[in-house]
C-alpha cells in the first residue's frame, strides 16, 4: 500500500495527540519509568517488585503481577542454567589443559568468563592463568613456524579473555599483532594459496577433523584476477585525496608509513616465492629491505625540510618501481595493491581503495539491490568465510543460515584459501537458480548443507511483531502488537534507507488501523546502520528540540549540525524503548544516543559497536574503475538534558587515546547469553516464515521444495524468557501503560 508523505504526517499526527493525552501518569508508573532512564537498576527492580498500587483495574494489576512473576522466574532459571554451564565450562577447561587441546581451552575460558560476572577475577584465577600462561609459551614457536593460522586462532582467544578487564595492554598487544597476522594471512590468501591450504590441512589435523577438500589448483593463478588493472596513478590518486581530506591524517607521512610497513612484511613472506621466485633470493630480499629503508628515510626527511609533497611522492614512486624492477621483480600491480592497502590501514579500518576487482561488488551493495541469497560475509580473523548476519526475510535466512555460520563448501567446492570476494562470485547467481552452502556452526557435529534459491535482493527494513500474511504486492503484512491489551507496538528496523522512513510511516498507520499505540518498542539490534539522513529523519520523530546530531572535521571543527525540528516531533510523548546490542552500529547508534541524550527514550541492551564515523567515497584516476572510500568526519551525539559536550562513540577514537568510553552504553545493560541468543533467533526465524516459505531443512535432490510450515508462536520469545531484553522493555511499558487514559487514547483516535 502506497501513500503520499501528507497522509504519513497525517498517521503521525494521531500518535502526537494520542500520546499527549497520556500526561497524568500517577507516581508508581512514573518512578519506574524515571528510574529507568536514570539508569537506577536497583530502583528499578524494586519499584518492580513492589507493584502498581491502584492504577488500572484489579485485573490489570494481577496481570501485571502475573508478568513479573514470570519475568523473576525466568531470571532465576537463567541464573540457575549460567551457573551450571559455567561449571561445565571450568570442567571442559581442566579436560582440554590436561589433553593438551589448547584452542579447545581457550575457548572454555572464554566461555567461563563470560558466564561470570567480573571478568578481571576470572583472570586472577589459577585454572584461566594455567591457559593463558600455556598460550603465550606456544605462540613464540608458533609464529617461529609460520604457522599464522594457529597463531591468529590464539591470539584472538586472549584477546578476547583481555576485552573489557583493566588488562588493556595485553589487549592492545594482541590487537596489535592480530593486525599483523592478518596481513600475513592476507598476503597467503592472495599470493599463496597453496600455502594457505597447507595450514588448513594442519589445523584440521590439529582438530582432529577430516582434512578439506583437496586443493584446487585453479587457485593459484587467482590472484592475477585480484590486481588486474592496478596501476600506479590509482595509488598516487588515492594518496593525494587521503592526506587531504582523511580525518586524522597528518598529510603524506603516515602513508609512507603504513605503505612501507606493508611492503617489508611482504617481502619477508618466503612462501610466496612459490608464485614470485625471486622472493627465494635472500640478497635480493636484503637489497629490497635496505633500498626501502633508505628510501622512505628519504621521504621524510624531504617532507621535514620542506619540499612538496607532489615532488616527494613523484621521486618515492619512481624509485619504488625501480627497487622493485631491480630485486624482487613482481609484477608492478602487486606492488601497487599492496603499497596502497597498507597506506590506507594505517590511517583506519575503513578507508580503503576499491580497486577494480572489487568495484562491481560495491557499485552493487550502493545500489541497495542485488541478486544473490541474502547473506553478510566478512574473512573472520582466521580466514574463515563467516556469516556476519543473514538479511532478514531473504532467501539465505529462511533456508536457515544463521549468524557466525561458517562457510566451508559452496556447491561443494571447498572455500580454503577463498577472498569474501570469491565467496560472493560463487555465491551470487541468476535469479532463482540454485546454491548450496556447507555452514560448520558452533556445537553441530559436522558441516549443515543448506540448499538456497537465488533471488532479487532488495531491502525492506521496518518489520514487526508477527508476520500474518503478505498482500497482492508480496508485501508483508505485520501485527505490530507485542501487547495489543496494554498498547505496547513493537518495530525492528534492520537498517536504514531511503525507504526507512516513509515505511515506518505505514507502519505507524497501519497501527492506528487497530489502535493507539501507548508504548512502542524499537528494537535496533543487529543493525548496522546506513544512512545518515535516515537515522537523522528517525530520530526527529522523538526528539523536539536541540541537536540531533552533529559532524567534525579533521581540525575538530563542526563540519555540520542537523537540529531536530519541532514541528516534526510527532512521537516525542510516546513512551519509547530502544533495544541495542554489539551488533547495533553507525546510525543505529546515532538514533539510540541521540534518544538517550534528550531523554527522550529509554535504552536497554549492550554496548552498541562503536561505530561513530562518515565515510565518503572519492574517484580515482586510474586506467581502470576504482575509487577511494575514505573517513572524513566523526558524529557527535547531541548534548541533550545534562548540557554537557555530546560523546563521540566510534571506537577506534577510543581506542587511539586509550579509552574505555566508547558506543552507547546502555541505561539498564541486559545480557544474553550464547543459548539464549540462538534459541532467540531461530524462534524468531521460524516464527516470521509463512506457509509456502522454503523449508529449513536440507532440500535434498529430488525432495519436495516445498514443504508445510508449521509457525511457532513468536510470543514465546517472552513466555519462556528467551529475549531477557526484550521481556524487561515490555515489562517496564507495561508498568508505563498503567497509568494512561484507555478511554482518552480512543477518543484522540476519532478526533484526530
Amino acid at each position: 500500500m502506497k501513500i503520499r508523505h501528507a497522509c504519513y504526517a497525517a498517521s503521525l499526527l494521531v500518535i502526537a495527540t494520542t500520546v499527549g493525552a497520556q500526561q497524568g501518569e500517577q507516581g508508581w508508573s512514573s518512578n519506574v519509568w524515571e528510574a529507568a532512564i536514570d539508569g537506577d537498576r536497583a530502583r528499578v527492580d524494586t519499584l518492580l517488585q513492589v507493584g502498581p498500587d491502584g492504577l488500572g483495574t484489579a485485573d490489570d494489576r494481577a496481570a501485571f503481577r502475573s508478568r513479573y512473576e514470570l519475568w523473576m522466574t525466568h531470571q532465576a532459571n537463567t541464573k540457575e542454567a549460567m551457573e551450571a554451564r559455567r561449571n561445565e565450562a571450568a570442567q571442559d577447561m581442566q579436560s582440554a589443559l590436561a589433553e593438551d587441546r589448547l584452542l579447545d581451552a581457550l575457548r572454555s575460558a572464554v566461555e567461563y568468563q563470560t558466564l561470570s560476572e567480573d571478568y578481571d577475577e576470572v583472570l586472577k584465577q589459577e585454572l584461566v592463568i594455567e591457559v593463558i600462561t600455556k598460550a603465550e609459551a606456544t605462540l613464540p614457536k608458533v609464529i617461529a613456524d609460520r604457522d599464522w593460522l594457529y597463531g591468529q586462532e590464539i591470539l584472538f582467544r586472549l584477546r578476547t579473555l583481555y576485552e573489557d578487564t583493566s588488562a588493556r595492554d595485553r589487549w592492545d598487544d594482541c590487537d596489535r599483532r592480530i593486525d599483523a597476522n592478518s596481513q600475513r594471512l592476507g598476503l597467503l590468501r592472495r599470493y599463496a594459496r597453496q600455502r594457505l591450504y597447507d595450514l588448513y590441512v594442519k589445523r584440521n589435523d590439529r582438530l582432529g577433523e577430516d582434512p578439506p577438500d583437496a586443493f584446487n589448483p585453479q587457485l593459484a593463478d587467482r590472484w592475477r584476477n585480484e590486481v588486474e588493472s592496478i596501476d600506479r596513478a590509482m595509488v598516487r590518486d588515492a594518496f593525494d585525496t587521503s592526506a587531504a581530506e582523511h580525518i586524522s591524517s597528518e598529510g603524506w607521512p603516515p602513508l609512507y608509513e603504513g605503505g612501507f610497513q606493508s611492503l617489508d612484511v611482504f617481502g619477508h613472506m618466503p612462501s610466496l616465492s612459490m608464485t614470485f621466485p625471486h622472493m627465494a633470493d635472500a640478497g635480493r630480499v636484503a637489497e629490497w629491505d635496505a633500498r626501502l629503508d633508505h628510501l622512505q628515510a628519504d621521504a621524510l626527511v624531504r617532507i621535514k625540510d620542506g619540499e612538496s609533497s607532489g615532488k616527494v611522492a613523484t621521486i618515492v614512486f619512481n624509485e619504488l618501481d625501480r627497487i622493485n624492477d631491480e630485486t624482487l621483480d613482481v609484477p608492478d600491480s602487486v606492488l601497487w595493491r599492496e603499497f596502497g592497502d597498507g597506506a590506507m590501514s594505517e590511517l583506519d579500518p575503513y578507508t580503503q581503495i576499491i580497486w577494480p576487482y572489487d568495484i562491481e561488488q560495491f557499485n552493487r551493495q550502493m545500489e541497495g539491490k542485488f541478486i544473490g541469497v541474502g547473506i553478510m560475509i566478512s574473512e573472520d580473523e582466521v580466514g574463515d568465510i563467516k556469516v556476519v548476519y543473514p538479511l532478514e526475510g531473504k532467501p539465505a535466512q529462511a533456508a536457515g543460515v544463521q549468524p557466525d555460520d561458517i562457510i566451508v563448501t559452496v556447491d561443494g567446492q571447498t572455500t580454503a584459501g577463498w577472498t569474501v570476494q570469491d565467496a560472493v562470485h560463487h555465491i551470487t547467481g541468476p535469479r532463482f537458480t540454485w546454491v548450496k552452502l556447507g555452514v560448520m556452526r558452533e556445537g553441530a557435529d559436522g558441516p549443515i548443507d543448506i540448499r538456497i534459491q537465488r533471488d532479487l535482493i532488495k531491502m525492506y527494513s521496518v518489520k514487526g511483531w508477527r508476520r500474518e500474511a503478505r498482500d497482492e504486492h508480496g508485501d508483508d503484512v505485520w501485527d505490530w502488537y507485542i501487547d495489543r491489551d496494554s498498547g505496547i507496538a513493537y518495530v525492528k528496523l534492520t537498517q536504514f534507507n531511503e525507504d526507512t522512513y516513509m515505511d515506518l510511516g505505514r507502519a505507524l498507520e497501519d497501527m492506528h488501523a487497530v489502535s493507539a499505540p501507548r508504548g512502542l518498542i524499537l528494537d535496533l539490534r543487529y543493525n548496522p546502520g546506513g544512512l545518515l539522513t535516515s537515522a537523522y529523519q528517525i530520530s526527529d520523530l522523538f526528539v523536539g528540540e536541540g541537536a540531533i546530531v552533529t559532524g567534525e572535521d579533521k581540525n575538530g571543527q563542526q563540519s555540520f549540525d542537523l537540529p531536530a525540528k519541532r514541528h516534526t516531533t510527532l512521537l516525542g510523548d510516546l513512551p519509547t524503548v530502544v533495544l541495542i546490542n554489539q551488533g547495533s552500529a553507525s546510525a543505529s547508534e546515532i538514533v539510540s544516543g541521540c534518544l538517550q541524550a534528550h531523554e527522550a527514550g529509554l535504552i536497554i541492551g549492550e554496548r552498541s559497536f562503536g561505530k561513530g564515523s562518515v565515510q565518503t567515497v572519492h574517484p580515482v584516476r586510474g586506467d581502470a574503475d576504482a575509487k577511494l572510500k575514505c573517513t572524513t568526519q566523526y558524529y557527535r551525539l547531541p548534548k541533550g538534558v545534562t548540557g554537557e559536550q555530546g560523546r563521540l562513540v566510534d571506537k577506534e577514537v577510543a581506542k587511539e587515546f586509550k579509552r574505555a568510553d566508547w558506543g552507547v552504553i546502555p541505561d539498564i545493560e541486559v545480557t544474553m547469553n550464547a543459548d539464549q541468543i540462538e534459541e532467540a533467533l531461530t524462534l524468531r526465524l521460524e516464527a516470521d516464515r509463512l506457509p509456502g516459505d522454503p523449508p529449513r531443512s536440507v532440500a535434498e535432490e529430488g525432495a519436495a521444495e516445498t514443504t508445510e510450515v508449521v509457525q511457532p508462536d513468536v510470543d514465546e520469545l517472552v513466555g519462556r524468557g528467551l529475549d531477557p531484553q526484550l521481556e524487561l522493555a515490555l515489562l517496564i511499558l507495561q508498568a508505563r501503560a498503567l497509568a494512561a487514559d484507555k478511554d482518552e487514547s480512543q477518543r484522540a483516535l476519532l478526533d484526530p
